[in-house]
């Protein structure tokens, strides 16, 4: 799907369940991108019909903004299925499959973007001629306000987590007082190599997907240390030797407290 001008579509694939009502910010974000072609925003709801149908029926009578569209998917779980990676990878290749333009992007139902996330990708992606590029964060608690802890927080030990973070302060992943999250992604054989991306950062071709899909296959060990479905998605294009390249700006805004985050005293191994 092309614009008028020739500029190509985007389709931005939002996968939620439980949460219609921070829904309604993440559709918010993606009207207001101010990316010059069309922008499909393809809702995938896991299986959570009842609750989301209200708001899907309102955004179908008040879609007005031009070049901009919402497609709703209503997907029923299997048998056995829980909240965590093997699902979202399951939804994400489906709504792949489902989209078409020729360029996907993510974004989770409560983290939000800058006015030009989608453009700067975009212009990233036609400079360099790399079918992945990815802008970096604002790491904010759910209230809004900046997160500033010395802990990275994807990981469930304490001492692990400050340790992870002093790791990542030599490459100026992190750095002192900035709740900016300065994401990289480096090619195998460098050495002490960063490889770290968040799923709602990328702009990805299609056909990259489609031939590198996300791992739907997971195992306590994942669990354990916290290995979602960006992770091993990112590990399969770096062994694939994908060229990837970064925006390096901030235009994601990411809200802790999903379940690769907030982890719960009373959670069961290998239950995310």
């Amino acid at each position: 799907m092309r614009a008028p001008g020739g500029v190509e579509g985007i389709t931005v694939i939002t996968v939620t369940r439980g949460r219609p009502d921070l829904l309604r910010r993440c559709l918010d974000t993606v009207r207001r991108q101010d990316f010059p072609g069309p922008v499909t925003h393809l809702v995938v709801v896991d299986d959570d019909e009842p609750r989301y149908r209200p708001l899907a029926e309102h955004t179908a009578r008040n879609d007005t903004v031009r070049d901009r569209s919402t497609v709703w998917h209503f997907r029923p779980r299997s048998p056995g299925d829980v909240s965590g990676p093997p699902v979202l990878s399951r939804l994400r290749n489906a709504a792949v499959e489902l989209a078409d333009t020729a360029l996907i992007s993510f974004l989770d139902d409560d983290n939000l973007l800058e006015p030009h996330h989608l453009s700067s990708l975009f212009r990233s992606m036609r400079r360099s001629g790399s079918p992945a590029v990815h802008s970096q964060c604002r790491l904010i608690h759910q209230d809004g306000t900046p997160y500033l802890e010395a802990l990275h927080p994807w990981v469930r030990d304490v001492e692990a987590a400050r340790a992870r973070y002093l790791e990542l302060r030599r490459p100026c992943v992190y750095v002192p007082w900035s709740n900016v999250l300065r994401d990289q992604v480096e090619a195998n054989g460098v050495a002490g190599r960063v490889q770290n991306a968040d799923t709602s950062e990328w702009l990805f071709e299609r056909a990259l997907l489609r031939a590198v899909p996300f791992p739907e296959t997971y195992d306590v060990d994942d669990w354990r240390n916290v290995v979602g479905e960006d992770n091993k998605l990112l590990r399969a294009l770096v062994e694939a030797d994908v060229p990837m390249v970064s925006t390096h700006m901030p235009t994601l805004l990411y809200t802790l407290g999903g379940y690769s985050n907030a982890f719960r005293d009373d959670a069961v191994e290998g239950e995310w």
